[in-house]
């Protein structure tokens, strides 16, 4: 068993409690993912230092949450009341019997020393505590000692997602217009064509996608007008008869386009830029354009010949919590 410190205590692992640990966990989130956040992580952060203001206001709400949905769900290492360390665990979705563990940060004068492990121990005993079945996480392909400590807990890797961006351009899309494929076409998606998509895109991914990045927009994508976009955002590439090669969806946050591309295993890069560069004429200029994709060669090398930049590979895992012991979790942290 992990070691867990009551709320009174001013240093070592304990409960996060959203009354007074709201605004230490977002300065410690900002300083240990300073080069990874982007607008949306930079607009959470401050909704988390407004909300400290709150704190008492939440705690009350939280008598009426079920665990793992509050507002601070997780664990904080703290060293003389400074959070120093910090872990969510949280459902999936609600009822649901796996567990996401997210946003596993310490504070970098404090690696080293056991904290993490801390933290992602209690996390996945908590989970467990309350019937999870599974649990699961993100992390940076190039972050060796957290793959390290995660391996060690008994995690596996299930898949990966590659980010990509391109920068804003001034004036329409231009594309070096691909030639037609013959026997495909490509077209927007329909009205009425949610569930197919939707079932053809749950067969074609990867989970690692579809854990940490559910495609919920799907249904508003084919809304028509004023419900959906103006600009077309699903685009389809089918075989004459209407066998689904490709597709493409376009999610707007915080000012930024998402694409996310999809490819079955028939598919061919030829296949996929001739996709991609349809979708690209369709968006409006001036916003910078993020990528979404696993880790498919056609789909990548589409996405490079049209200008676009790999940012970072991020790799899924999970833990089955039913299948192993309570000990590969119950590390206890070292040399603090």
């Amino acid at each position: 068993m992990v070691r867990v410190a009551g709320l009174e205590a001013v240093s070592g692992l304990r409960p996060a409690d959203v009354r007074w640990d709201l605004r230490g966990i977002a300065d410690l989130l900002e300083e240990a993912f300073a080069s990874d956040l982007d607008e949306v992580g930079q607009r959470i952060i401050r909704e988390m230092r407004f909300w400290s203001r709150l704190g008492w206001l939440l705690k009350g709400l939280e008598w009426f949450l079920p665990p793992g949905e509050t507002f601070a769900p997780g664990y904080v290492w703290v060293e003389g009341r400074r959070v120093v360390g910090y872990t969510m665990v949280r459902r999936f979705r609600p009822g649901s019997e796996g567990w996401l563990i997210a946003n596993v940060a310490v504070a970098p004068g404090f690696r080293g020393r056991g904290i993490g492990r801390a933290l992602v121990s209690a996390c996945l005993e908590y989970a467990r505590a309350h019937g999870a079945r599974w649990a699961a996480l993100q992390v940076r392909a190039d972050n060796t000692p957290a793959l390290r400590l995660y391996r060690s807990l008994g995690f596996v890797e299930i898949g990966r997602i590659q980010i990509w961006h391109r920068e804003a351009w001034r004036g329409p899309f231009l594309p070096s217009l691909s030639p037609t494929i013959p026997g495909y076409r490509v077209r927007p998606a329909r009205p009425g064509e949610a569930p197919t998509l939707a079932a053809w895109i749950t067969a074609a991914e990867n989970p690692a996608m579809r854990l940490f990045e559910p495609l919920g927009l799907l249904p508003m994508a084919l809304a028509p007008w004023p419900f959906g976009r103006r600009w077309k955002t699903l685009w389809v590439l089918e075989t004459e008869g209407g066998e689904i090669v490709a597709l493409t969806v376009w999610i707007r946050r915080e000012g930024l386009l998402t694409l996310r591309a999809f490819l079955a295993g028939s598919g061919t890069p030829l296949h996929a830029r001739w996709l991609v560069e349809t979708a690209l004429m369709e968006i409006p200029p001036g916003l910078p354009v993020m990528a979404m994709t696993g880790e498919e060669p056609p789909l990548s090398a589409a996405l490079l010949s049209l200008g676009f930049r790999p940012v970072r590979t991020l790799i899924g895992m999970r833990h089955d919590l039913k299948a192993g012991s309570s000990e590969a979790a119950s590390g206890s942290p070292q040399g603090r």
